[in-house]
């Protein structure tokens, strides 16, 4: 029960403030500048860098997943125990929108906002799905090299990922679920956030078979 509790505080903890990086970011630049470019630079480093040393430090407790379908991919390759799952995907859900609800009080939002943010087309459904898969394959490729490594990878990935995918990369569906809930340039608007997540399982179920092959095909 001990080591439960750690694995839960370092996921809810590590959740909640990639939510509030993300969210918070994305808050501040739209107080700063009307530039959409801007917008997304500021959220892009902010992401990146808040990852990088998120993974860092909480790598060695849970493995800072942060993302039930990561915990879910790890479950499936035998890197996770299957009595873990629930205490992780709970967490990360929680974490992530205790960390919305803090971002928006930050920036004198309501605590819960629906957004309004239009995130739809089959183009940004397809990008959504490359963005997840892309992201198990770099974390599972990245595993052996050690967790700065691994944090390195992810945020530059992440980063990357704000840019060349349309769906601009969330590739988590805790952090889709928590971003529903504010109305800013980070946010999404309810009716999209279920076809994120289905994108995002298909990206997984398709990454982890890949992954099977090319890293644990011994």
């Amino acid at each position: 029960m001990k080591n439960k509790n750690r694995y839960f505080l370092s996921e809810f903890i590590g959740s909640c403030f990639l939510v509030m990086i993300i969210v918070g970011s994305g808050l501040m630049a739209e107080n700063l500048t009307n530039d959409t470019a801007v917008m997304l630079i500021a959220n892009t480093i902010a992401t990146g860098a808040g990852l990088f040393v998120l993974i860092t430090v909480f790598a060695d407790v849970s493995g800072a997943h942060f993302n039930p379908f990561v915990s879910i991919a790890m479950t499936i390759t035998g890197k996770l125990k299957k009595r873990l799952l629930p205490f992780y995907i709970s967490a990360q859900i929680l974490g992530c929108l205790l960390g919305v609800a803090l971002a928006n009080f930050f920036f004198e939002h309501q605590i819960f906002e629906l957004s309004t943010k239009s995130r739809d087309g089959i183009y940004i459904f397809v990008s959504e799905i490359i963005a997840t898969l892309g992201l198990i394959i770099i974390i599972f490729g990245s595993m052996k090299s050690g967790k700065i490594t691994v944090a390195a990878s992810v945020g530059l990935y992440i980063t990357a990922g704000y840019w060349f995918t349309s769906s601009t990369s969330f590739a988590n569906p805790a952090v889709a679920i928590a971003r529903t809930f504010t109305e800013s340039f980070t946010g999404i608007s309810y009716l999209n956030t279920p076809f994120y997540i289905a994108a995002e399982l298909i990206g997984m179920l398709i990454a982890i078979y890949l992954v099977k092959k090319i890293f644990l095909n011994k």
